[in-house]
């Protein structure tokens, strides 16, 4: 159901809905509007909920049951309360009184119910992500119960990813297939809504003035450009032009000591799809042979320089401290291992990999060591959504991934894999694996379940499905004078709704 906002007029932004006229009544003159000018290396592919591929908009423009906050403390958002039955399968939450829509029509736990029941009708590829939700009641407007099929000690965290967040029945019926497409045509429960859109070229969010918590949003704007160039957005944030810009390994050096350098370690998992449709990659040696041929040390330490960690595992290390404990990690790496297997095969293959800067210099990297092992990887540059399209047709051969989690446990990443999961991309398929997250799904000892899902983890890359290559740690500037700019390491990767900003 993957669907592509509609380009906006290239002379001319799109004028944002219903709430436009009230929130730029309510704001400040121009010159007083306190404006965070920020960045995407991406368009936007889509604003419906059922479709959060580009999940960062989605906790700007909505609101889920619950939201992490500036600390990455789950707090309530659409919801006020909640209360959990004494067996851990029934939740109950209690919607804020407060909570309107940009149109201002009132939130309800049915906007909530329709929202869900449509995730799945549509046939999402996050449809998976409810599969732990058996049965959703409205009790009245301001009551919502979801009953699980067996506790899920991490169900709170999966209730602020898009998937979970509601949208109106009445809007969705009278857009139809176009829903979710235009963001001028929606309605929003959340921090800002849209005020202007250029497709490639960015954004403008205003603060919602039927927001329910509205009084804590302290900044009136957002200004979101579309940069895949990070030299470009140094420039810019150098001429006062970004408040945000992400460093390159060239840059860290240069601006590390200065008081506009951050860092920030998060959970997003850049690996490699080893697509089995094509000849050359059914056999889990030369798969093994392709992931042992490329240094991920030196990638992470020469190439990114920004902290980094080269990865031989698919789960990100600090998701769960406990889990962590479960596992021993090995570096893969053994160049004279791989030209064993690789130097005779003469292998042609073709890796897709994202049309940015980074991954660019990333598939350059590893095109460079397999052609030392005698493989010939022709890399092709495709914009965001084209890649995943690419992916989704199963047309390619190799293809540089990343993944951030949607809540906060191990199955985030292991469930993408199993058998017939639509993000399963590589004709991936067995049985044990299955089985064994089958097998955690029921487990009630915390310890077993992690044990069985640790187990899962190496039994994928001993199949070597995918080449983790590294987990993400940003190294950014960030204007002195933006103070609360969350980022988080579960769900979308950031917030702008805790945005404080004091021109000097």
């Amino acid at each position: 159901m993957k669907k592509t906002l509609i380009a906006a007029a290239s002379t001319a932004f799109l004028l944002a809905g219903c709430s436009t006229t009230e929130t730029e009544k309510a704001a400040p003159n121009e010159n007083e509007k306190k404006v965070l000018h920020t960045m995407e290396s991406y368009d936007l592919l889509s604003v419906d909920p059922a479709d959060a591929i580009t999940s960062n908009i989605f906790n700007q423009i909505y609101e889920g049951l619950y939201r992490f906050d500036a600390n990455n403390e789950l707090v309530p958002a659409a919801a006020k309360s909640h209360t959990v039955s004494e067996d851990g399968k029934v939740y109950t939450f209690k919607l804020d009184q407060n909570a309107k829509w940009s149109d201002g029509k009132p939130v309800t736990a049915e906007n909530f119910r329709y929202a869900y029941e449509r995730v799945i009708e549509t046939n999402s590829p996050f449809s998976y992500l409810l599969e732990p939700v058996k049965e959703t009641k409205v009790i009245d407007d301001q009551t919502l119960q979801i009953e699980l099929k067996r506790p899920t000690p991490y169900f709170l965290s999966m209730t602020t990813f898009g998937t979970y967040m509601p949208v109106r029945e009445d809007i969705v019926k009278a857009q139809g297939d176009k829903f979710g497409t235009d963001p001028q045509t929606n309605v929003y429960n959340g921090p800002f809504t849209f005020k202007k859109y250029q497709a490639e070229q960015g954004y403008t969010l205003a603060k919602n003035a039927d927001y329910a918590d509205r009084k804590n949003v302290k900044i009136d704007e957002v200004d979101v450009k579309i940069i895949k160039d990070p030299m470009l957005a140094i420039n810019l944030f150098e001429t006062g032009e970004l408040d945000v810009a992400p460093l390159n390994s060239e840059n860290v050096v240069t601006y590390k000591n200065k008081k506009e350098y951050n860092t920030f370690s998060d959970s997003r998992m850049f690996f490699i799809r080893m697509n089995q449709k094509t000849d050359a990659l059914k056999d889990p040696k030369t798969r093994q042979a392709i992931d042992a041929a490329y240094d991920k040390k030196a990638l992470t330490e020469t190439l990114l320089g920004n902290g980094s960690l080269p990865a031989d595992y698919i789960v990100p290390q600090e998701l769960d401290s406990k889990y962590d404990k479960t596992r021993q990690i090995k570096s893969s790496f053994d160049a004279s291992q791989a030209k064993q297997v690789l130097s005779d095969q003469n292998l042609k293959l073709t890796m897709i990999i994202e049309d940015d800067d980074v991954s660019k210099k990333i598939g350059e990297y590893i095109q460079g060591a397999l052609k030392q092992q005698n493989v010939d990887v022709k890399l092709l540059s495709l914009p965001k959504k084209e890649r995943l399209a690419r992916e989704g047709r199963g047309d390619y051969d190799l293809s540089l991934a990343s993944w951030a989690p949607d809540y906060q446990d191990a199955t985030t990443y292991l469930n993408l894999f199993m058998t017939g999961n639509p993000f399963n991309m590589m004709d991936y398929s067995n049985k044990k694996y299955d089985g064994l997250l089958k097998q955690a799904e029921n487990e009630l000892d915390q310890d077993k379940r992690l044990a069985l899902l640790s187990e899962a983890e190496t039994m994928l890359l001993d199949d070597q499905a995918i080449s983790p290559v590294y987990q993400r740690k940003n190294a950014f500037l960030q204007n002195t004078e933006v103070k609360n700019l969350a980022r988080h390491n579960v769900g979308t990767d950031i917030s702008y709704k805790y945005v404080e900003i004091d021109r000097k």
